[in-house]
This record gives C-alpha cells, sequence and structure tokens, in this order.
C-alpha cells in the first residue's frame, strides 16, 4: 500500500468519513505557534517510537512546514500497510486555506 496526497480542503473530509487522525510531525515549538485543529503532534525525528504504537484499522493524515517531511512519514506507514495521506504545501497551504 502506498500514501495518499491531499490538499487542506479535504482534510475535514476525511476525518469525518474515515476518522482519520491528524498528526503533526514538526517540532513542538512550531506545534505551538500553529496547527491544525485536533491534531496531535509527533515529531518525524522520533517517529520510529511512535509509529509502531500505531493501528492499521485507523487512517493518519500527515502534515509539515511544506510537506516534504510529511511525505516521508506517510510513505513510510504507507509500506507497513497503513492507510496515509499527506496534505500538500503543509502548514504554508493550510494556512492560506483556513484564514479567516
Amino acid at each position: 500500500m502506498g500514501f495518499n496526497t491531499i490538499h487542506p480542503n479535504e482534510i475535514s473530509m476525511l476525518q469525518y468519513r474515515k476518522q482519520a487522525v491528524v498528526i503533526d510531525v514538526r517540532e513542538p515549538e512550531e506545534y505551538r505557534k500553529y496547527h491544525y485543529k485536533r491534531a496531535i503532534n509527533r515529531p518525524y525525528e522520533d517517529s520510529d517510537a511512535w509509529m509502531c504504537r500505531f493501528s492499521r484499522r485507523k487512517v493518519y493524515i500527515f502534515y509539515c512546514e511544506y510537506g516534504s517531511t510529511s511525505l516521508l512519514a506517510a510513505r513510510k506507514l504507507g509500506k507497513a500497510g497503513f492507510e496515509t495521506y499527506t496534505v500538500i504545501g503543509g502548514v504554508h497551504a493550510m494556512k492560506e486555506y483556513f484564514k479567516d
């Protein structure tokens, strides 16, 4: 199984339809400055520790600053048989889409 890419406007739909868990793979300092509502912070550098506790029954959406680190996380879990998504453009695209 691979991974999927989505645009920021698809996040809430996946949360609703697939009960997807949103994961922010940036550092805690960046997460505190801005994060998607109900996102969980799991820095990518610690991914070996937290990925082993994920359930294959859940769907995961990853995002980072621009989309490259979250792509690595989505790809890594996707290869292990998880259903994963990465947000194209990361936080920068999300801020643009979700601005008031």
